[in-house]
């Protein structure tokens, strides 16, 4: 049979070509009508050919709509978890197909290197069994670093997809997203699975949710997918667990009671799924129900911190009043209290609380010991604390976030805030193999993702980098930081093609995400000019910065570095006052780029004065007293560590 059967209406004939021709030429097998009349006589040749396609693609278009035969070819592969969708005209697909992803390709040619045609590609390559699909990251790092990806061959990996409201009341997702999350929770506690994470699984949702699509985005060997129907206090939960590689559901069941029930059902759930894989249960700590209106507010403030950048919007504001009622109501709920330490760090950390950095700090603090006390494998609790710390508390941050990994080895976002942690200190090459665990759990987490995308630079592949920038931000085109990224480090190590490609992107955003955009640019303009007298004119903006504020953000510094000014840079970073970094209550604006100072690209780090820098930073007394030194100093034309231990000994 064919790899590929595509479906389209007649008006559109001449891009069913396009396409299929562009297929054959990527080394597919295709299936095309072109020799049948218009009419559709032959339907059984038609059916057979649909039924033995390993992908169906879909030519949406206005004609393709209102067809009798296109939705309905849809439908056979919408079933069979192989369709593959795209727009020749601009017209989007029908119910209920509208709710699964659809290339927009209007403009499209007959070009094989269109972005939007390559995902195409890459669903059939991942549907034909020829290719993983788009951005796997265990095959997409290992592809980077020339190495065969590592994975146990009986390894499981459980994703929990957000479970359906059958509910008539569509104001209720909230709920069925929060008992899905409990779920995945309590199954995660429960059980030694590797469980994907809430921020991966929750995308797929409708028609979005075919196992042969889930399991080749984030590669899963297992899905947990349900339905939850609430009628006043009455609650029924539907759960099915899915072996992926056969489509096979191995178990299913249901679960009724009511809203004081809750808990104990999830349990029940999860006790069930572990049983079903033959997973041995591990001990976990008990938790008395909350009541009904408790457990909607818990799960209301679920909903707001996972429904945004808490530290860029207001949904921490939004989700705080709510867990302080759920914790003043049941003082010995430790989820509640490890999510109020989360919420009133995140809000404070923003630079825009409603309270005094001192009050706002006692009251995390006060949550976080709470949530631990009552249960000390609360793993956002640490990491509340954490972010507390000032960014100068090197060996206090690095205790928390270590004790935090030690409780939940598979949080990813514990293991990309402490890779971000070994960026910081100098260590690439441990926050690299971090990130990219992180990266694994979690494929659609956009912290982890660039996180790996960043190290790849600091460990010498830039190439590499930039490739793996370019796919983060094709899938993520509307996330400014992926874009801002993407120009950054295009600037710094001069790859100009990927520069070019999207940097009038810029103008799709706006407020302080174009500001920033724009200060990315021009950074990487200066770079480009190779002109020292726009580099000594962007300099001497940087002197103004200095005068009006009395600092200068160290990527700032870094920045007249790899404009060609070791030395000036050096001499702005020797004026500029560096000690709020180490106060409980200082300005944390500017200091997350330490970690800049350490690229390949950082020409200062070649002078033995780089060192009064890393001392005014306190990194020479954290490196001397941990003795875990920078990745860099095999690559330095002095002896590093001598120079940092004179400073430490002319300071004792």
């Amino acid at each position: 049979m064919t790899d590929v059967f595509v479906s389209y209406a007649r008006s559109t004939q001449a891009h069913a070509r396009r396409a299929a021709r562009a297929l054959e030429e990527a080394g597919y097998s295709v299936w095309i009508d072109d020799e049948l009349p218009a009419h559709r006589a032959f339907s059984t040749v038609i059916e057979d050919q649909l039924r033995g396609a390993s992908a169906v693609l879909v030519l949406w278009s206005e004609d393709a709509r209102a067809s009798r035969w296109v939705p309905a070819e849809a439908d056979m592969a919408y079933n069979s978890d192989k369709l593959v969708q795209m727009s020749v005209d601009g017209a989007l697909p029908p119910l209920p197909f509208n709710r699964m992803h659809c290339e927009m390709l209007s403009h499209w040619e007959g070009d094989a290197d269109d972005p939007a045609w390559r995902k195409i590609l890459d669903s059939v390559a991942e549907l034909s069994g020829r290719g993983t699909g788009p951005i796997h990251p265990v095959e997409a790092v290992a592809a980077f670093k020339q190495e065969k990806p590592k994975r146990g061959p009986t390894e499981n990996v459980l994703a929990v997809l957000a479970f359906d409201n059958l509910s008539s009341d569509p104001d209720l997702d909230y709920f069925c997203d929060g008992v899905s999350d409990e779920i995945q929770r309590t199954v995660a506690r429960a059980t030694s699975l590797k469980i994907v994470a809430r921020a991966s699984s929750f995308q797929f949702r409708g028609a979005d949710k075919a196992t042969a699509h889930v399991a080749a985005a984030l590669g899963t060997t297992h899905l947990l997918d349900g339905t939850v129907r609430r009628g006043g206090d009455r609650v029924r939960i539907s759960a099915e667990l899915v072996e992926c590689s056969s489509c096979s559901a191995i178990w299913a069941d249901r679960f009724d009671g009511t809203l004081d029930d809750v808990f104990t059902l999830q349990e029940e759930i999860a006790e069930s799924v572990a049983q079903a894989l033959k997973v041995a249960l591990e001990p976990a700590v008990a938790e008395r129900p909350l009541s009904s209106i408790d457990y909607e507010r818990f799960l209301r403030a679920k909903a707001h911190l996972a429904g945004g950048d808490s530290v860029f919007d207001d949904s921490a504001f939004k989700a705080i009043p709510l867990l302080e009622k759920v914790v003043d109501a049941r003082p010995d709920f430790a989820p509640a209290w490890e999510m109020l330490a989360t919420a009133r760090a995140t809000e404070l950390r923003s630079g825009h609380s409603r309270i005094s950095y001192s009050e706002g700090a006692r009251r995390t603090r006060e949550a976080a010991e709470q949530a631990l006390s009552l249960d000390p494998n609360r793993t956002r609790a640490l990491l509340a604390l954490a972010l507390l710390e000032p960014w100068g508390a090197y060996t206090k941050r690095e205790e928390l976030l270590d004790k935090a990994l030690a409780a939940s080895p598979n949080d990813p976002f514990v293991l990309t805030e402490l890779s971000n942690f070994y960026w910081s200190v100098g260590r690439a090459r441990e926050g690299i193999a971090l990130a990219e665990r992180a990266f694994e759990l979690n494929p659609m987490l956009p912290a982890a993702a660039i996180q790996v995308a960043q190290m790849l630079a600091y460990v010498g592949e830039p190439q590499a980098s930039m490739k793996l920038h370019r796919e983060l931000y094709r899938r993520w085109p509307d996330n400014p930081g992926m874009l801002m990224a993407l120009l950054n480090m295009a600037g710094t190590t001069e790859l100009w093609d990927d520069f070019d490609e999207v940097v009038n992107d810029i103008e799709k955003f706006d407020g302080w995400q174009a500001v920033d955009l724009k200060a990315s640019r021009a950074f990487s303009l200066t770079v480009r000019s190779k002109d020292p007298e726009k580099a000594k004119r962007r300099i001497a903006r940087y002197q103004e910065l200095l005068e009006a504020t009395g600092t200068v953000p160290i990527n700032i510094i870094t920045g007249i570095s790899v404009f060609g000014f070791p030395e000036e840079a050096l001499d702005m970073a020797e004026k500029a006052n560096y000690d709020f970094i180490f106060q409980p209550e200082g300005n944390r604006a500017g200091t997350y780029f330490h970690g800049t100072i350490f690229g390949p690209w950082s020409q200062m780090r070649e002078l033995p004065r780089f060192v009064d820098l890393c001392d005014r930073l306190g990194l020479c007394r954290y490196w001397v007293e941990s003795d875990k030194w920078p990745d860099m100093i095999s690559e330095l034309p002095y002896d590093f560590k001598d120079e940092v231990r004179k400073r430490v000994t002319a300071q004792a």
